[in-house]
């Protein structure tokens, strides 16, 4: 007989704001991460995509240290995170495969949709792999805000067309921006 999810989170404060962790603690596979609003820099548990999710006061050593590692990203330190802890079960083959090849850009480097379609290798598919990443569940983790537009403007962030949360991490991993635009020096891009 198999065990029952159990779903929690706990909210953690980064310079972003609140960042909600959400995991299933009977196996520790996250199922999403929910980034501070904007404007209050709070997060809202209403945004949480499942039901029954219990608030956990004392989380175990893993999400303790998935928690400093999510701070360490934010303020720019290198991180590896674990794609084999993230449930990616609920995304389209499509939406699987993008948020993959997002993982694999690397610190310190910035892409474009373009470039990232080319990647995955459907090099008409820039808008909806930009869609993707505007709603990508696992943020910071898989590093939706190392891509950018094709004319290599930072653009919005998180589905919002407000970059300064993505600004912030850019630069803080010492990413080179002039005005808007990400520096030649800073460009990942594809190659065959």
């Amino acid at each position: 007989m198999s065990k029952v999810s159990i779903l929690k989170y706990v909210v953690i404060n980064t310079l972003i704001g609140e960042i909600a962790i959400v995991w299933d603690d009977t196996n520790m596979i996250l199922k999403e991460i929910l980034l501070p609003d904007g404007n209050t820099k709070k997060c809202n548990m209403g945004n949480i995509s499942y039901h029954g999710v219990i608030f956990e006061n004392h989380p175990d050593k893993y999400i303790h240290t998935l928690m400093s590692k999510i701070k360490d990203a934010i303020i720019g330190r290198e991180v590896k995170f674990d794609l084999d802890r993230l449930d990616l079960s609920e995304l389209t083959d499509f939406q699987r495969i993008v948020l993959e090849k997002q993982f694999e850009i690397p610190y310190g480097k910035v892409t474009s949709y373009k470039e990232l379609a080319k990647m995955i290798k459907k090099p008409r598919s820039a808008r909806p792999a930009a869609n993707v990443l505007a709603s990508n569940p696992f943020p910071i983790i898989i590093p939706c805000h190392r891509t950018v537009l094709a004319s290599w403007e930072v653009g919005g962030y998180a589905g919002i067309k407000d970059n300064k949360y993505k600004r912030f991490l850019l630069s803080n991993e010492g990413v080179k921006i002039s005005g808007d635009i990400v520096d030649e020096s800073c460009r990942y891009l594809y190659t065959d």
